[in-house]
């Protein structure tokens, strides 16, 4: 995934005064030495031929910056001082403001943003409006076709990393399998795939926007080439109305007593025992715990064990509901996706479990003991019930 490092700079220069070649330096907060940058590419128009120097007035501590390398080379992403973004103003107090008040108490702004993908760390990325900035006179300057340019080589520098990430499987090894694989394998495989899908879309959404979704260049990085438009034979013979005339010959009439039917069968259910003591759990979990006793455990990164213990144990119910509130459970066509899901939910039942060891190790928490080791045996229990279902599935 992205690093991101602006709470973590002190300081920094980013020199492209040579053509298709960009350097830089970093201070960061806990790095005694500068990171330094060696890029290939341009940045942006309005920046292109010029040295940046910006300085960070409130420096802040993240552990992302454990993982940078010190030296990065690679390619430039997008690098500009132009976007404009909305901040706070100064004098606004907008803690209980209305939606109409927070967006009079804003003002344009222009914000540095500073992209590259480097061979050690992949995308890294720096966004900021509060950053002191001075850009010096342009040494060569960019004309707009070399903008645009360089923007289509960023686009193609994303959809690489991106497919890097989602690791498309080969279309010639799905065309060899003739029959569908129902094992806990194949599923296994099909939903990591589908997470590394989730991860990628996630990058291209927090880069672009909506704005992206509207513009093609989500489709574009993603590698959904079927999305975009054009004129070609093949994207011109489906304006995507072709649906229309389907429906306008296979016309097909809502059976309301149909439904009323199945709504009053799925209405009927009961819900599987684990997950409703997963659903139980969370319920509890949320009405109970007070997030202020994790201040002493908080991190810049909101990566706190008490944000794991939730979010892991939120996983469980969520996923469980998912697999074992499917129509015939536990039939034997859905053996295959239980397990996968099931294996999934006992390595989110371990790393919760290591979250509040974690919790009840701090000194913040020891006034809650009782109610964490309450809420360790549920999760025990949980654990237990997930690992007898594997075992009962597997021997059908």
């Amino acid at each position: 995934m992205a690093l991101r490092l602006d709470q973590a700079i002190i300081r920094g220069e980013i020199d492209n005064t040579s053509r298709g070649n960009v350097r830089g330096k970093l201070w960061l907060v806990g790095h005694d030495d500068p990171i330094t940058l060696d890029l290939r590419g341009n940045a942006w128009r309005d920046v292109a031929g010029c040295k940046i120097t910006f300085t960070n007035p409130r420096p802040a501590a993240q552990d992302s910056t454990a993982l940078l390398r010190p030296k990065q080379t690679g390619y430039v992403g997008d690098i500009t001082a132009s976007r404009k973004v909305r901040v706070i103003s100064d004098d606004s107090d907008i803690e209980e403001a209305s939606e109409i008040e927070e967006q009079a108490a804003t003002v344009w702004s222009n914000m540095l943003y500073l992209e590259w993908f480097s061979e050690e760390n992949g995308r890294v990325f720096i966004e900021s409006a509060d950053f002191e900035t001075g850009i010096s006179a342009w040494v060569w300057e960019m004309d707009q076709a070399e903008e645009e340019a360089q923007k289509m080589t960023n686009l193609h520098t994303m959809r690489g990393w991106l497919a890097g990430i989602i690791q498309r499987p080969d279309p010639q090894d799905e065309e060899d399998s003739d029959e569908f694989d129902d094992s806990e394998e194949a599923w296994e495989s099909s939903l990591k795939q589908s997470d590394r899908l989730s991860d990628a879309h996630m990058e291209a959404l927090e880069k672009y926007g909506t704005e992206g979704l509207h513009d093609d260049r989500v489709a574009f990085v993603m590698g959904w080439d079927h999305m975009l438009g054009g004129d070609s034979p093949r994207e011109t013979a489906d304006d995507g109305e072709s649906w229309k005339a389907a429906a306008e010959t296979t016309p097909h009439e809502f059976d309301e007593e149909d439904f009323d039917r199945w709504l009053e069968e799925e209405e009927s259910k009961e819900d599987h025992p684990l997950q409703k003591r997963a659903q139980e759990l969370v319920i509890r979990l949320l009405n109970e715990i007070d997030e202020q006793n994790d201040e002493s455990t908080s991190t810049s990164d909101d990566n706190t064990p008490l944000d794991r213990f939730i979010r892991n144990t939120m996983n469980i119910s969520g996923k469980l509901a998912g697999a074992l509130g499917m129509g015939g459970f536990p039939g034997s066509e859905n053996n295959g996706y239980i397990l996968a899901i099931l294996r999934r939910c006992l390595n989110w039942a371990n790393e919760a479990l290591a979250a509040l060891k974690e919790l009840m190790e701090s000194p913040t928490w020891q006034d809650r003991l009782v109610l964490l080791n309450e809420f360790r045996a549920e999760l025990f229990a949980l654990r237990d019930g997930i690992t007898d279902l594997r075992k009962e599935l597997r021997e059908k």
